[in-house]
């Protein structure tokens, strides 16, 4: 897993209006493994992220860590469904792959 992905834990958390006392409520963790995760000195586990992505609703960052791809590539397939309707998506999704 590619960790540069720390650098968007806390866009994902901003976007869903936690901070990081109430995310650290809603992970079961403390305020300052948030913080470490969120600057990248502290990887979470694979069941960690995805309960962030849960509970962030960044299925995006999902996408991009499960497929091993840029979270931009996956927000311009997410574009491209919005825009041009599924093929459009599956176009560029079999663009990548």
């Amino acid at each position: 897993m590619d960790f540069a992905t720390h650098k968007f834990f806390k866009k994902a958390r901003k976007r869903k209006g936690f901070n990081q006392e109430e995310m650290a409520f809603e992970m079961g963790v403390p305020q300052s493994t948030v913080s470490r995760w969120e600057t990248g000195k502290l990887h979470p586990r694979a069941d960690q992220l995805v309960k962030w992505c849960q509970k962030t609703d960044a299925q995006d960052m999902l996408i991009a860590v499960t497929c091993n791809i840029d979270l931009s590539m996956v927000a311009d397939i997410f574009s491209n469904l919005m825009q041009s309707g599924i093929m459009g998506a599956i176009y560029t999704l079999g663009g990548i792959l």
